[in-house]
């Protein structure tokens, strides 16, 4: 039997609201000397290519979430500034979305456009940005991938972060940046993947304790399945039916990207294309369908007709993808219609396929390690929040499939983010990334 289970102050309105019918991997804890625990940008000619790494799995996934603000996006508003001295305009302007503390000068032209000119004014920061009134938080097992393979195009439609944590306690690093995302929030919700086996009741308590504040609405969301398969239904199902994805197509319209079940880098490179094409991913059990028929039963429920009207809310014409060779042979051995196969040689190929078929010019990239899950599952809700693919890698050189993919789409401007520490990925990819744009 599927369940949802709700904890704190929105549990009876979530539970009325929704009614529905993810092998450990190993990751060093030593950091190389001169790898920055904060993330360092290296500004090369046409492109900017940052890595986010910290001591271990659990700390990268914090640098990340501690970093999504400082390149353009989870921001929630400009500084507002209050000027004077001859202001043309008005005392009063909106400036561009930055962090600025309370009182600090700049100087403006007439049109509100900081600059350097003699016919400028001085400005003072009287409020900082607004936050948002919520915030949604994702936290997935750190050591193993199953009920996280799902999550990226929730991840996305919440614009939330995703940290990883061990089975049985809440990791104290976690539990201080729970709080850190919380603070000043009159809503927070933490999203958890999986049953009590993969992150305990006892985490669960801990996250409860962490968020629970005066005037705060606070709540958990646990998202759970008989199996890795009803899971990312029950997944894919609150996140376009509950949440909504931006097309507004439901769980009768989506498009379901298949994926194999029994690996992780196939379904976290689909999830970020999901995430891109109004889409979710769900799962076979290698190049079998999941024997209890969850999937199978979720693309037999989907709209066989569509009135693409706008006198009708249906208007999304349901596309089936399949990511991945063992997903691609599921399909076609189950005569399971596709409208295309992101099936390449291996693992890295499959990736650069996705991201071809799927991305038209994005402005954000990540590469992280094909043979790390943690980092992957960070990774991907990572950049699908800044709409752009996951490309994956080898750790200990950069990927030649992927060094052509991004020589080939990175434009001036663009940025490649990394993921992960020596234990997981190089520094030497990083570095190679540099490279291809450093001319």
């Amino acid at each position: 039997m599927s369940k949802i289970t709700h904890r704190g102050a929105l549990g009876a309105l979530a539970a009325a609201a929704m009614t529905l019918t993810l092998a450990p991997m190993a990751s060093a804890e030593v950091v190389d000397p001169d790898l920055p625990l904060i993330p360092g940008i290296a500004e090369v000619e046409s492109a900017s290519v940052i890595r986010i790494a910290d001591r271990d799995r659990i700390g990268t996934a914090i640098e990340a979430a501690q970093t999504r603000s400082d390149y353009g996006w989870n921001v929630p508003g400009p500084n507002i500034f209050q000027c004077s001295g001859g202001f043309a305009t008005a005392p009063q302007y909106e400036g561009r979305r930055a962090r600025l503390p309370l009182g600090t000068v700049i100087e403006v032209d007439a049109l509100g456009t900081r600059n350097d000119s003699s016919d400028t004014v001085e400005c003072t920061v009287v409020k900082g940005p607004d936050r948002y009134s919520g915030i949604d938080i994702v936290v997935a097992r750190s050591d193993d991938y199953s009920d996280a393979l799902a999550a990226t195009p929730l991840a996305d439609v919440l614009d939330a972060p995703v940290l990883i944590n061990p089975t049985d306690k809440l990791d104290p690093r976690n539990a201080d940046e729970i709080a850190r995302l919380a603070q000043g929030r009159n809503m927070v919700t933490v999203h958890i993947l999986g049953g009590t086996n993969a992150l305990s009741a006892d985490v669960e308590e801990a996250i409860d304790d962490v968020i629970a504040a005066p005037f705060v609405w606070s709540n958990t969301l646990r998202y759970q399945g008989i199996d890795r398969y009803e899971t990312a239904v029950n997944i894919a199902k609150v996140t376009v039916d509950f949440y909504g994805i931006e097309s507004g197509a439901d769980s009768l319209n989506v498009n379901p990207y298949i994926t194999t079940g029994i690996n992780f880098p196939d379904a976290l490179a689909a999830g970020a294309a999901a995430a891109a094409n109004d889409g979710v991913v769900l799962l076979t059990k290698g190049e079998a369908m999941d024997s209890r028929g969850f999937t199978e039963d979720f693309l037999v429920d989907l709209n066989d007709w569509v009135a693409d009207t706008e006198f009708w809310w249906d208007v999304n014409t349901t596309e089936t993808f399949a990511v991945g060779g063992p997903a691609h042979r599921a399909l076609v051995a189950n005569d399971v219609r596709f409208v295309e196969a992101y099936d390449g040689a291996d693992r890295y190929e499959t990736a650069t396929l996705t991201a071809e078929g799927t991305f038209g010019d994005p402005s954000f990239f990540a590469v992280v390690s094909g043979m790390n899950y943690p980092d992957a599952v960070v990774a991907s809700a990572y950049i699908a929040n800044a709409d752009g693919p996951l490309l994956l890698s080898a750790p200990d050189a950069l990927t030649p499939v992927t060094a052509a993919y991004l020589a080939d789409n990175v434009d001036n401007g663009q940025m490649v983010v990394t993921f992960g520490g020596p234990g997981s990925m190089s520094k030497a990819v990083t570095e190679a990334i540099s490279d291809i744009f450093d001319y």
